[in-house]
């Protein structure tokens, strides 16, 4: 199934990198916009602010990937 990978940079408290990713399907977000914009709502809840453990998210830095197949992810 053909997806959207967004990453979004994260920041620590005390100043450690990571990144946050966030995956959405095409077949319901078919424009890359559509799952930035979506990415950049998700990034602001409860729950992506828990997995992430508190660190600051960094939106204006977000990185979209296109994925033809699940099996295709980058790691």
């Amino acid at each position: 199934m053909a997806h959207w990978e967004i990453k979004i940079p994260t920041v620590t408290a005390d100043q450690r990198p990571g990144v946050q990713v966030f995956t959405y399907p095409a077949e319901r977000w078919p424009m890359e916009s559509q799952a930035r914009s979506q990415a950049r709502q998700d990034v602001d809840s409860a729950d992506a602010i828990r997995h992430r453990r508190g660190a600051v998210a960094r939106p204006e830095a977000i990185r979209a990937i296109w994925h033809e197949t699940y099996e295709n992810r980058e790691f």
